[in-house]
């Protein structure tokens, strides 16, 4: 390798770097959020930050870090998950709304698995991914739907979650 070629590898690491150090919190959360296990989501995040530096090394520039990481980690785990096994989708029926008895008190793990049982996965990661802040862009981006379905999701999300609150009387 010579000297020119050694030293832009280097910046590229050292950007990759960087990155990691901003982002692998959030990434990692989403990934261990989508798949509720810590081996996957940490393969996960290691392959998408691969593909980051792999990525980067070829010349091509990145526009959103945070939006092309979370679509990258998302992909890797729909793959992963897709080659052992189809998710089922959950549909607003009255089972489901049943299971939807969380008092506003309990901790948030509880929150997360009544909003799992109540919601489409679509449905929940697209929530999630605004309860992190990402915006409607970002979302798309990150998902690899377009930002009018992003909207879609939202609004179902919170046609469910108003229906569900009125079953058990919270509204």
């Amino acid at each position: 390798m010579n000297p020119v070629e050694d030293t832009g590898t280097e910046v590229l690491r050292q950007e990759t770097l960087e990155v990691y150090q901003e982002l692998s919190g959030a990434v990692t959360a989403y990934a261990f959020r989508l798949t509720s296990n810590v081996g996957l989501a940490q393969d996960a995040v290691q392959e998408t930050f691969l593909r980051f530096f792999l990525v980067r090394m070829q010349g091509t520039a990145i526009r959103n870090p945070s939006a092309w990481l979370h679509r990258v980690a998302h992909n890797y785990i729909c793959e992963t998950v897709r080659s052992s096994a189809v998710q089922a989708c959950v549909s607003l029926d009255e089972e489901v709304l049943g299971r939807m008895q969380v008092a506003p008190e309990t901790g948030n793990i509880e929150w997360e698995q009544a909003f799992r049982n109540l919601l489409a996965p679509r449905e929940f990661e697209c929530l999630r991914l605004r309860t992190e802040g990402l915006d409607y862009i970002e979302i798309a981006d990150a998902m690899s739907i377009k930002p009018g379905t992003v909207g879609a999701l939202l609004h179902r999300v919170g046609q469910k979650m108003r229906l569900a609150l009125r079953r058990n009387g919270s509204l």
